[in-house]
């Protein structure tokens, strides 16, 4: 398993080598979205006005740290900061001029508020991108209600269709909306800092939970509109083994050909009733019943033997401990150990390299800040404050 050691040096050549993000965003939406641009190359700097203001006191914990803090921010730079102190508004102001993006995820109207609009922002640094995540936008009637995920998994549908074969809406238990907001708000970043490169504008980008959401069920909103009804079938289903489940995407022309040999059903798979593509004819739930007896009576390391023998995707449904047992993630370092101070020496599990990997500028993983544990380098080094300003900012409540 790979270690994230606090000593490794980030390498020289990555893609996001010299831009610097101001991070005032909390919880999951947003901060996964910068940890993706941090691994690549920026710099993301961590702005905390107080230890209850993200997710350091969420548990669970290993030792003192949490993990969903560490999931989402380790390899950034904490700095504790109050926004709200005139002071705190100067020092934003100076590290605004020398950063490229601030992120926030505040609902609409509060940055406005903190005197931080993205008018005001340009007033000190033109080029700046904005980037803003909310969970409805920044218009529309639902603009100034509060959103965490569990609501936009309600409002955008995805948690009825997920739950119509038990009759009721099903939860996800993964942050699927945020993850999707993040990864909407990163590619967003990426986009503006190319239309800067050509044309040294800066903007501001906003983007909605709710609409991201949405993404995840385009087709099936596109179906509904055309037909009327919602009573299609979506092409994958679960499949019960006998010691467990597994699902399967043939789907195409060819694979339920295949399937249907791989099953002991020659004459069916020349019947092109029956070996056609997913939607094609209306045999397919008769095929599907066949394939659901045809597992039942086999277990699910047999059933994908098989199956990847024909070629024919699936995947067994794996728990939790049995993803974490997987070689597969630990290969690719989806997943890897990071050191914290514990005293059994205990590592924690946080996310990975940025998934997407690059053949000339590799991503890293770097360590779990401690809560202001950059405040002498981002001040002191970066601002060229020396100890006596630092000492008196202290004094007066503008950093701790």
């Amino acid at each position: 398993m790979t270690q994230v050691l606090p000593t490794a040096k980030a390498p020289t050549n990555r893609v996001l080598d010299g831009v610097r993000i101001l991070e005032l965003a909390r919880w999951q939406a947003a901060p996964r979205g910068s940890l993706i641009l941090r691994d690549m190359g920026a710099e993301v700097i961590k702005l905390e006005w107080s230890k209850d203001s993200d997710l350091r006191n969420a548990g669970p914990f290993v030792g003192d740290m949490s993990v969903q803090f560490a999931a989402y921010n380790r390899g950034k730079k904490s700095i504790t900061l109050n926004t709200r102190h005139s002071q705190g508004k100067e020092l934003f102001f100076r590290l605004l001029e020398v950063s490229d993006v601030v992120l926030e995820n505040f609902r609409p109207g509060t940055i406005d508020r903190m005197g931080f609009s993205y008018e005001e922002l340009c007033k000190v640094n033109p080029g700046i991108i904005l980037a803003s995540v909310t969970g409805f936008g920044q218009y529309g009637p639902y603009r100034d209600r509060q959103c965490f995920d569990p609501i936009i998994q309600a409002m955008s549908g995805i948690g009825d269709q997920t739950g119509r074969g038990f009759d009721q809406p099903i939860m996800s238990e993964g942050p699927i909306m945020d993850r999707t907001a993040a990864l909407h708000a990163a590619i967003g970043i990426l986009g503006a800092l190319r239309h800067r490169d050509r044309t040294g504008e800066g903007q501001w980008l906003e983007v909605a939970m709710l609409d991201g959401g949405i993404t995840l069920e385009e087709v099936a909103l596109a179906m509904c509109y055309e037909t009327g009804t919602n009573d299609f079938k979506r092409s994958g289903s679960f499949l019960k083994c006998n010691d467990g489940w597994v699902t399967t995407g043939a789907a195409r022309a060819g694979m339920w050909e295949r399937m249907l040999n791989v099953m002991g059903y020659d004459e069916l798979s020349d019947d092109p009733d029956y070996a056609s593509p997913m939607f094609a004819t209306d045999k397919g739930e008769i095929r599907m019943e066949l394939l659901h007896l045809w597992c039942e009576e086999r277990s699910v390391s047999e059933v994908e033997d098989a199956l990847v023998a024909a070629d024919i995707p699936v995947g067994r449904a794996m728990t939790i401990p049995q993803v974490l047992q997987d070689k597969h993630i630990w290969e690719r370092e989806v997943m890897i150990e990071a050191e914290i101070d514990h005293p059994q020496g205990k590592k924690m599990l946080v996310p990975g390299p940025s998934i997407i990997k690059f053949s000339k500028t590799p991503t890293t993983a770097g360590p779990i800040p401690k809560y202001g544990e950059h405040n002498q380098e981002i001040y002191g080094e970066l601002l060229g404050l020396n100890e006596s300003q630092l000492a008196s900012l202290v004094a007066e409540g503008v950093i701790t």
